[in-house]
């Protein structure tokens, strides 16, 4: 692919400040989230399920206050710290988002939440092309969370970057598609009682996280399990028309913990029966299986705080088309498997990624990459 340019506003031609189109070109530049600040009470950020926050008003799992210690915190952030200190060893350019100073509750005319730090940034924005494009919120506690880039990403405008926002969504009750909890016994009478109808209802809203999608050049695989998706993979493809929306019921949202594509016709899969559930477009790929660790013996393991699933284990970062940063615990399957396609792996500590439902993927957000 050959270095694209564009005319930046009010300037002369230069190659373009923001530019990605996959997931697996030579990164240039990247931001890399910051979490929870350590001198801020942790006990104000409770984190739930995606579709549970505030909606059920109860804490996350069975048994437990779903609070997150100070010794999570520390070693969390200083993990990120390390990883993106390891991305700038690569001659990498690594921005970040500001750091929330206090607290911020917030209430609309239907709902309260607390406003949460930019750590996963890839959740709610996608880079396509030169195009910095927000997606809707699918918890209401990430509202205002892109508030935190958005120094950055005026940069890149003020550069020559196009730059959209997806609509806000509502987020009433009745704007979630909350089908499949019908299914679960524990939750089902919460949803039995939801079933009223607001005065502003307008049925099952454009929600999805931009951690639904996955890039790859003409082609971008979204995850579709719900109604409120379904909506986002037709809203992107309106306003990308030039790119062919590809879609799979995967998981429940996010799609970097199931699959993670490494180069043209080369992926990761962190359970077989994906495979099952690809359109066609992937039926030459050779898609990966690796298979879970055993991590009876983690101490984290088996704590009851958890929002995402161990499978956020597999959850890699492509530095260029020959090398991938991972979970340490894996380096050593992932190089074995990997090495017929002369793929390096090095390994980067991220040692709560269940905790914080991120980890090598998730709390970057890929602003350039040249082929």
């Amino acid at each position: 692919m050959s270095e694209k340019t564009t005319e930046a506003r009010g300037s002369n031609i230069t190659k373009r400040v923001v530019n990605s189109t996959n997931e697996w070109d030579t990164l240039e530049e990247v931001i890399v989230g910051r979490g929870v600040p350590s001198e801020l009470p942790a006990v104000e950020f409770t984190f739930k399920l995606f579709f549970h926050d505030n909606i059920y008003n109860t804490t996350f799992g069975d048994g437990t206050n779903g609070y997150i210690t100070r010794r999570h915190i520390d070693e969390h952030n200083e993990d990120v710290e390390n990883f993106a200190a390891l991305l700038q060893s690569h001659n990498i350019i690594v921005k970040r988002p500001k750091l929330p100073k206090k607290i911020y509750k917030i209430k609309t005319q239907h709902w309260e939440s607390v406003v949460h730090p930019a750590l996963n940034v890839r959740d709610q924005t996608m880079i396509v092309d030169d195009t910095i494009i927000e997606t809707p919120p699918s918890c209401r506690w990430r509202y205002f969370e892109n508030d935190y880039m958005k120094h950055l990403f005026l940069d890149y405008f003020k550069q020559g970057a196009k730059w959209i926002q997806a609509p806000k969504p509502l987020m009433l009750d009745e704007s979630f598609d909350l089908d499949y909890v019908e299914k679960m016994s524990r939750a089902r009478h919460h949803y039995e009682a939801l079933k009223k109808q607001s005065y502003m209802a307008c049925g099952h809203e454009i929600m999805f996280d931009a951690a639904n999608c996955m890039r790859l050049d003409e082609h971008i695989l979204v995850n579709v399990s719900n109604k409120n998706q379904e909506l986002g993979a037709k809203w992107l493809q309106d306003v990308l028309p030039n790119k062919k929306i590809l879609t799979a019921p995967l998981a429940d949202s996010h799609i970097d913990s199931s699959i993670l594509f490494l180069r043209p016709g080369v992926a990761i899969v962190a359970k077989p029966q994906v495979k099952d559930k690809l359109p066609a477009f992937f039926d030459d790929w050779d898609l990966i299986y690796i298979p879970m660790r055993n991590r009876s013996d983690k101490d984290y393991a088996k704590q009851d705080i958890k929002l995402a699933s161990p499978q956020i284990e597999l959850n890699i970062f492509s530095i260029n088309p020959n090398t991938i940063l991972c979970h340490p615990e894996y380096q050593a399957i992932l190089q074995t498997a990997l090495s017929k396609y002369k793929i390096d792996v090095i390994p980067s500590e991220i040692r709560h990624c269940e905790i914080f439902s991120g980890a090598h993927h998730c709390i970057t957000l890929d602003v350039r990459r040249k082929a």
